[in-house]
């Protein structure tokens, strides 16, 4: 596997970004189309398309709370958070791109084999 694969979400992942992120969209454009109307202060309301657009780019970064986020934030709909359990928790690929192995980048490896600790040995610890 290329390093590009591995900084690239998967299929699962990229759907539900997108699900998320034409859901900030569209709260965004109702708030703009809301100011040209005629009510500035109904335009605040497009401070709330900060939460679905922080999911999405959370998903696509591999946040493990904008997993958890993105499917409680669709509870009251009942439908989104089936479909989000069913893109984020199913599939072994999303599942990987949020739990990536911590212990490839920190394996140590005891040069010597000896049992004694080399940081100690060397007068570092």
């Amino acid at each position: 596997m290329s390093s590009d694969e591995l900084n690239r979400p998967p299929a699962p992942v990229v759907a539900a970004v997108v699900i998320y992120a034409l859901f900030a969209a569209v709260l965004l454009i109702g708030a703009v189309v809301i100011a040209i109307a005629g009510a500035p202060a109904l335009a605040l309301l497009g401070l709330v398309a900060l939460l679905p657009g922080s999911v999405a780019l959370g998903l696509w970064q591999g946040n493990r709370g904008a997993r958890v986020g993105a499917i409680m934030f669709g509870i009251p709909s009942l439908v989104v958070p089936i479909v989000m359990l069913l893109l984020l928790a199913a599939p072994e690929s999303s599942r990987a791109w949020f739990t990536p192995d911590e212990l490839d980048e920190f394996e140590l490896v005891d040069e010597d084999s000896e049992d004694e600790d080399d940081e100690l040995a060397a007068g570092r610890g």
